[in-house]
């Protein structure tokens, strides 16, 4: 890319997206200007040979294309820093709730793009939604999507979808965490090594995830072909049923699209 590339905060989903960025060789480290409020966050960015500052509006000045990676409770505390630069430049949000129309309202004239990544892309395997924005030109759009696709795969979704949608990918990773902490600890009880427990949890989930991309068959249909008519699967399944699990799932879902919608307001 020939453009200048900035981020507003160092945190764990920007620098994601920048070592994403960097790896695939999309910008040059001397193309990007990155700032946050802690010093030593930005050390690390500083070897590599990122501009690196404590200045918001320093990197405003300097970049034509902005990552906004701060969280949306301190947003309002940045947007004045950076408005006055704003105008004509790409702005692409990843905090929750927060809307397009709302950010161009305290970003004269920017062309906002609204994205929600999730915490795998440090591993170059994340998954990312991005909203349609009619107003950005094309070619703008797809500077914006070849960013995220650097560390993993982007769904372009209608803006309307978003705050459902971080349940889908956002949010979710954490739900597969929770799942294999609380099978680490079955397995512990009954006198299993944790670690080789995590291990052997950890590769499951990552072969059971291939077979959904992979082999065609639906949700459902590999978890019959996982259960045996009077097996030890089917008894496991019980305990989902008992415990609502689809239901609890469904919930959750659901509290984490209001909690963004109310980080919105």
């Amino acid at each position: 890319m020939e453009q200048t590339l900035g981020f507003i905060g160092a945190g764990n989903m920007a620098s994601a997206i920048l070592s994403g960025v960097l790896g695939r060789d999309l910008a040059r480290p001397e193309q990007v200007w990155l700032s946050n409020r802690s010093p030593e966050k930005l050390e690390p960015w500083r070897a590599r040979g990122v501009h690196v500052t404590l200045d918001n509006s320093e990197v405003a000045q300097n970049a034509q294309l902005l990552i906004l990676g701060v969280k949306p409770q301190v947003m309002d505390q940045v947007l004045p820093q950076i408005a006055p630069f704003a105008a004509g430049k790409c702005m692409v949000s990843i905090a929750a709730g927060l809307s397009s129309a709302y950010l161009r309202d305290r970003l004269p004239g920017a062309l906002v793009v609204r994205v929600m990544p999730n915490t795998p892309m440090k591993l170059g395997k994340g998954a990312t939604a991005i909203a349609r924005a009619p107003d950005v030109p094309a070619e703008t759009f797809r500077l914006v999507r070849a960013l995220f696709e650097a560390a993993g795969v982007v769904a372009v979704i209608d803006e309307s979808q978003m705050d459902d949608f971080i349940a889908v990918s956002g949010s979710s990773p954490a739900f597969f965490f929770r799942m294999a902490a609380a099978m680490v600890s079955a397995a512990e009880a009954a006198g299993i090594d944790p670690d080789l427990a995590l291990s052997m949890i950890a590769q499951t989930m990552a072969g059971s995830a291939a077979m959904l991309l992979e082999t065609g068959d639906t949700a459902q249909e590999l978890t019959r072909q996982v259960c045996s008519p009077g097996g030890t699967t089917l008894a496991a399944l019980t305990a989902f049923d008992d415990y609502h699990f689809e239901e609890m799932i469904a919930q959750a879902a659901q509290r984490c699209a209001r909690r963004s919608r109310e980080l919105g307001k």
